[in-house]
């Protein structure tokens, strides 16, 4: 009697192509099962990092980034649910990034001082 094998062998590229999509998948779910709310945007971050440069932004320049870059919501939708004109929104979502990234910056040199400089 001969054994039959179970096993499909597929090309590299075909098992890439699975693995990446599997993982984007994953990721996915794990966005939406996450915790983020129009007050807690922070939670979107997996990365510690991220996370803390998120949290430290002013609480409505984070409702203004969540409202326009998780829910995609346009502008004059946000100004009407926020109660404010446009170039509050603006201002508000261009600080949003700025303060973001300035407090990341802030925690690499941080981190960076607190391990000797050796980062």
């Amino acid at each position: 009697m001969k054994k039959r094998n179970n096993y499909i062998q597929l090309p590299n590229d075909e098992v890439k192509k699975i693995l990446a999509n599997s993982y984007y998948q994953n990721s996915m779910q794990q966005l939406d099962n996450a915790n983020v709310t129009i007050n807690h945007l922070e939670n979107i971050f997996t990365n510690e990092t991220y996370y803390l440069a998120m949290k430290i932004v002013p609480l409505l320049e984070r409702k203004v980034l969540y409202l326009s870059y998780v829910e995609n919501i346009r502008l004059d939708d946000i100004c009407k649910r926020l109660k404010l004109q446009k170039k509050d929104v603006i201002k508000l979502r261009n600080r949003g990034i700025n303060h973001f990234k300035h407090n990341l910056e802030f925690i690499y040199k941080t981190d960076s001082l607190r391990n000797g400089g050796k980062n």
